[in-house]
């Protein structure tokens, strides 16, 4: 989902002239086209390689939410972080933000010293 906000908005950049009434050039050299996301919105993969639920996993688990969706697969940027880097290259992004679940890469306190070395190998 965050790959595809990304994309559509590059896209509705590169026709800018005709629907916006402006061009990249039209911005000064130092200004970053960049993108952000979230690890509750992008990761997916609540169960994957040892993560513990976080308290947005708890939280909507309980049916909190009116359509009742979980982050449970959320973009699934676990699994599609090589495609959603490709889209970044293909479009021209400059920059990219994300953050990673602190429940992945410490699941417990006892793992408190131990992170996560499967993580740590598929980002790698």
């Amino acid at each position: 989902m965050a790959a595809i906000a990304v994309f559509s908005l590059l896209l509705l950049l590169s026709s800018a002239p005709a629907v916006l009434g402006f061009t990249r050039s039209d911005f000064p050299p130092e200004f970053v086209f960049g993108a952000a996301t979230s690890a509750y919105q992008y990761e997916g993969a609540v169960a994957e390689d040892g993560r513990s639920p976080s308290v947005w996993d708890t939280f909507t688990q309980a049916g909190k939410m009116s359509d009742k969706s979980t982050g449970d697969v959320a973009a699934d940027g676990y699994h599609k972080y090589k495609d959603d880097i490709k889209l970044m290259v293909d479009t021209n992004l400059e920059a990219y933000r994300f953050s990673i679940s602190w429940s992945r890469l410490i699941p417990s306190m006892k793992a408190f010293h131990n992170i996560s070395v499967a993580v740590l190998r598929k980002f790698t």
